[in-house]
């Protein structure tokens, strides 16, 4: 078994792998670092910022770019926009303007606007990309969940039998779970990191956490995070704060995830299931709602309303 620890995408991450060899898991890792290389949007090389630069023109990228920009707009595409990945200008008019670890200063305005309603092009056959005028593409979390996908994808191919890709908050797994007949991944109360308060099971795939109270900093009279809702432009005012959600690729359950947490408590399920995806979703108010049965046993009695009432939420 090969463990390796890092830092990429602004996130810790990690990679256990079996039946493979050690330098698999550093080529895997030197993916990761590649892709950040071309996707970061705080790199002014990289072939997202060049792709920014020309927005409206048609732009030639690299394979592993293409794939990224067109899984966006098919995203954008299949979630009625609920998912929107040109949000870039909004972020950095909200205050979000540099790596995370360097933490936004704060302030940031709130007169943005809605997101675009123009779709993004992709031309296949020639690995060409013409984002709309006056827009500019955030990969965030699709990119960390694609590079969870690649990173797997390769160590499959170079004979794991076992893989666990960590990327911040999404983990992609593979093969058999080394703990057990299948992986189970627990779900942390959103208001309390060291408290568990279900769990998920699966026996191969992804599991995606997306949450409205972390990446948070001061605005104009009000904190700020950074899930946007295109519908305004502005930081997501849904009544869920957090969900953890189950699905067949990183990549899909990230732009998945993110729709059920901005559809709100009436629709977070119908999202869920009409997107291909299954977990749990908590609201500010502390209940728990889901479309996963034994995550929900499990969660039954663990309520966070007590927490809440003793005012900790944040």
């Amino acid at each position: 078994m090969h463990t390796i620890s890092f830092r990429a995408m602004g996130s810790p991450c990690r990679i256990v792998a079996d039946g493979c060899s050690e330098s698999a898991v550093a080529d895997a890792r030197s993916l990761i670092d590649d892709l950040e290389q071309r996707w970061s949007r705080f790199l002014p090389d990289s072939e997202i910022s060049d792709l920014n630069r020309h927005a409206g023109e048609l732009t030639i990228v690299s394979e592993w770019t293409y794939r990224l920009v067109e899984a966006a707009a098919d995203a954008q595409v299949r979630t009625g926009g609920l998912f929107h990945p040109l949000m870039l200008d909004q972020l950095v008019e909200l205050g979000y303007c540099s790596p995370w670890q360097e933490r936004p200063a704060g302030g940031g305005s709130t007169a943005t606007k809605p997101a675009s309603s123009e779709p993004i092009e992709c031309f296949g056959p020639i690995l060409g990309v013409r984002l709309p005028p006056g827009t500019r593409l955030d990969p965030g979390g699709i990119g960390k969940g694609l590079a969870a996908d690649l990173a797997t994808d390769l160590l499959v191919s170079h004979g794991a039998t076992t893989t666990s890709v960590e990327l911040g908050g999404d983990l992609r797994v593979s093969g058999q779970a080394w703990y057990g007949p299948s992986w189970r991944i627990g779900v942390a109360d959103p208001f309390d990191d060291d408290r568990e308060i279900a769990g998920l099971t699966i026996n191969e795939g992804a599991v995606v956490t997306s949450s409205t109270l972390r990446r948070r900093w001061p605005g104009e009279g009000a904190d700020l995070h950074h899930l946007l809702d295109p519908r305004t432009g502005l930081p997501s005012e849904s009544d869920i704060v957090a969900v953890s959600m189950c699905g067949a690729s990183t990549a899909w359950t990230e732009v998945a995830a993110k729709a059920a947490l901005l559809a709100g408590s009436q629709q977070v399920i119908e999202v869920a299931e009409r997107l291909g995806v299954r977990g749990i979703a908590v609201t500010a108010s502390g209940e728990i709602l889901g479309n996963d049965h034994a995550a929900m046993a499990a969660a039954d009695d663990r309520s966070t309303n007590q927490r809440i009432e003793q005012g900790s939420l944040r």
